[in-house]
């Protein structure tokens, strides 16, 4: 019975993520429709004030320019984004940070950095 519930609930999630073009399971997807969106921009937002509290580094005028979802038990977003660094003499950098988000829309970033 267990067993097939787990399989009942595997199907389900990747029809979902079809249905909701997440993207397939395991691997990253591209989602250039996603640059502009809400929520990509406060994930963004939330990653700049991390980096702003580990790495003191302080971003303005952040643009965003590639958005990836790989669908795990949540959703891991891969966001690529430049900035101008306030406190390194306006000098332009580029970021990517992975943020996990689960699906009761609690959130980790599992890596941010930016050359």
């Amino acid at each position: 019975m267990v067993k097939l519930i787990t399989i009942f609930l595997a199907a389900l999630l990747v029809l979902g993520s079809q249905s909701l073009n997440i993207g397939k399971v395991g691997g990253y997807t591209d989602h250039p429709e996603l640059i502009e969106n809400s929520n990509i921009k406060a994930l963004v937002k939330y990653a700049a004030e991390y980096l702003a509290s580990t790495d003191n580094l302080i971003l303005d005028e952040i643009k965003i320019t590639r958005v990836q979802t790989q669908l795990v038990n949540g959703i891991n977003y891969k966001l690529e984004f430049t900035a101008q660094s306030v406190n390194g003499h306006n000098k332009l950098t580029t970021c990517e940070a992975v943020i996990y988000e689960r699906f009761d829309s609690t959130r980790k970033i599992t890596s941010a950095q930016c050359n």
